[in-house]
């Protein structure tokens, strides 16, 4: 039986290893909603399980979104606030001719706690930390987080915590890197670049004190991963605790 020759009746999991959405084809941290037959891979963040049939979003007023389960029309289509290809379910505006994904149209306008703030912004207010621009691509400039000093691209967030579960950084199989007592040095160094969190230096060994530009930007990075994916899980906060 394949994923679509019967009616998915879904249970709601807690948070484990990140996954792909089958609905959307983002990738997804924290709880997600599985497909209660046991042959069934089918899993949706619960943006994507239960959708509105209708939106709108404060930075498009004049847009009205409805939900469709695959992109409109014949054209590839482009999410309008990260940027990236529409593979699945998307927000579609027929009007503007706008498309958001189910996950970038709910992103968190602004997520603080006691050691700093990140708010969303429709444009980057500088330029990307990651990409060094204030575009995505060509006249694009897609949503960014912004933190009072710096701008961080919603896409370029995204990519770099994809290139960082391709890396294994999240997970080694189905074991989550929590289940390890420590990080070898190679690995915390390996994290550290990948992560672009200290872009002057590499650590050298387990004794060496990580910069205080790379501490702020471990608070930032905490803030936007659970502006966009959700509260951080497990591995991720154990992987900034280790760099930290």
């Amino acid at each position: 039986m394949t994923e679509m020759d019967h009616q998915h009746s879904f249970l709601l999991k807690p948070a484990g290893a990140p996954y792909t959405c089958s609905g959307c084809g983002e990738l997804g941290f924290g709880s997600s909603y599985h497909c209660e037959n046991i042959n069934c891979s089918y899993v949706l963040h619960g943006e994507c399980a239960y959708p509105d049939p209708h939106a709108r979003h404060p930075f498009f007023k004049e847009s009205y979104f409805e939900f469709h389960k695959k992109p409109t029309g014949n054209k590839t289509r482009y999410c309008n606030a990260c940027g990236k290809d529409v593979l699945g379910f998307v927000y579609h505006c027929s009007s503007t001719d706008y498309d958001l994904h189910p996950c970038c149209l709910k992103l968190k306008h602004s997520i603080s706690d006691e050691s700093g703030n990140v708010t969303l912004y429709h444009k980057a207010r500088s330029k990307c930390v990651k990409c060094k621009h204030k575009h995505v691509v060509g006249n694009f400039q897609g949503w960014s987080y912004y933190d009072g000093n710096s701008s961080y691209h919603v896409s370029c967030f995204k990519a770099l915590i994809l290139e960082n579960w391709r890396g294994g950084y999240f997970s080694q199989g189905d074991r989550s890197i929590t289940n390890s007592t420590s990080m070898s040095d190679r690995e915390t160094q390996l994290a550290l670049t990948s992560l672009e969190m200290d872009q002057s230096s590499r650590i050298a060994s387990r004794e060496r004190t990580i910069s205080k530009y790379t501490k702020i930007a471990v608070v930032v990075f905490k803030l936007i991963f659970s502006a966009i994916f959700g509260n951080p899980v497990s591995a991720f906060v154990a992987l900034l605790e280790a760099l930290a």
